[in-house]
């Protein structure tokens, strides 16, 4: 086989693809274990820290209600929506606050590893398995519910905020219909676009794990540290801190960034080549809920509350699922993962949800790391 494949170059570019794959994985990998809560304490701390991200995201979401206001040129304005979505995101990043959304991308690699280590269908790595879907399950859950419940407050203090100082409305009632219109399930593509959103979060999934690898690679913070100008300017110390900051988190940076340029410009991308291509992502569509809501005082018919419930939470679960599906595929075709133990999975997965059912949504008191489960 080597003999007949030795000059195949669809061949060195498949392995060496493999190679990058896993790589790029495994750094995503090591970042979405931060993501997973296996006690108490964990998962208050990603329920804090998503709800600060939920603030930083109202604030964004009306940033590009006025960018929006302003009808720039189609090529204008998706530069400058992606600005404000990949600098949001990476203050929110800096700031160690959560998006729930950016966790499926991350959390399918490490529960691609699980699943590498429970191939052999031993129960107790199975059961360490089932273990890893509970915590991972609980903490998307925490995750997105800490965006929600401060991203529609925020954004309806901000209105009223905008009002009392202007003594306008910050949108008008025609702009607060289409914003709740966005997000009607059956009367707009809104699930189709979260499927869109899910794409871009997979693909903002593998520039961090590609990103992280290149630092590695490349030993970029070595070489910040080799530079004598920057040492002069910033002294070795601060130099040193640097360097070690850029090594752990150039990924995330990128990633994050990168991620709000897919979505900002996704819509001008649509427009540009006249596709059918828009976004739908579960925090801003919940900000602005809370921006329309505001302008209409509040005065909702049952069936618009109800129609946002329902498009919220479909956002919200073609957000994660489209993401999670596409990370976890790669995840495992990078480590040729091939899972033939389904039957005992979905048994074991069965007798956790039926003997311990709120584990899927709140940690127990006391909780057992991973590694001790497996």
């Amino acid at each position: 086989y080597s003999e007949c494949h030795k000059n195949d170059l669809h061949e060195h570019w498949r392995e060496n693809m493999e190679v990058m794959a896993v790589r790029v994985t495994e750094n995503a990998s090591r970042t979405g274990e931060h993501y997973i809560t296996n006690n108490r304490s964990e998962y208050y701390a990603l329920m804090y820290s998503a709800m600060g991200a939920g603030v930083i995201i109202a604030c964004m979401a009306m940033i590009k209600i006025v960018l929006a206001k302003y009808h720039f040129a189609p090529l204008t304005e998706g530069i400058l929506f992606s600005l404000n979505y990949g600098l949001g995101f990476i203050l929110i990043h800096i700031l160690h606050f959560t998006v729930a959304t950016k966790q499926p991308a991350m959390t399918a690699a490490a529960i691609a590893a699980t699943i590498d280590s429970a191939s052999d269908s031993k129960t107790k790595d199975m059961s360490g398995l089932v273990a890893m879907i509970a915590n991972t399950t609980r903490s998307q859950l925490v995750a997105i519910l800490g965006n929600v419940v401060i991203a529609i407050p925020m954004a309806i203090l901000l209105s009223w905020g905008y009002l009392y100082i202007t003594g306008q409305s910050f949108i008008d009632a025609d702009k607060a219909n289409g914003l709740l219109a966005d997000i009607d399930p059956l009367h707009s593509g809104s699930v189709f676009y979260a499927g869109i959103a899910g794409v871009c979060l997979f693909l903002s999934g593998l520039i961090a794990g590609y990103h992280d690898n290149l630092a590695v690679y490349n030993k970029i913070p070595q070489r910040l540290r080799s530079v004598k100008l920057l040492q002069k300017v910033l002294g070795i110390a601060r130099l040193d801190r640097i360097a070690n900051y850029i090594g752990n988190n150039l990924g995330a940076l990128a990633g994050n960034f990168y991620f709000g340029c897919l979505l900002g410009g996704m819509s001008a991308i649509g427009i540009l080549l006249g596709l059918p291509f828009d976004i739908r992502h579960i925090s801003f569509s919940s900000a602005f809920v809370g921006f329309a809501s505001f302008t209409l005082d509040f005065a909702l018919s049952w069936q618009t509350v109800a129609y946002c419930a329902v498009g919220l939470g479909l956002i919200a679960i073609t957000n994660l699922t489209v993401s999670f599906s596409l990370a976890l595929y790669v995840a495992m075709k990078s480590r040729k993962v091939r899972f033939g133990q389904w039957r005992l999975f979905i048994k074991s997965l069965a007798k956790r949800v039926n003997e311990h059912p709120g584990e899927f949504i709140f940690p127990p008191k006391k909780a057992k790391p991973l590694d001790e489960e497996a």
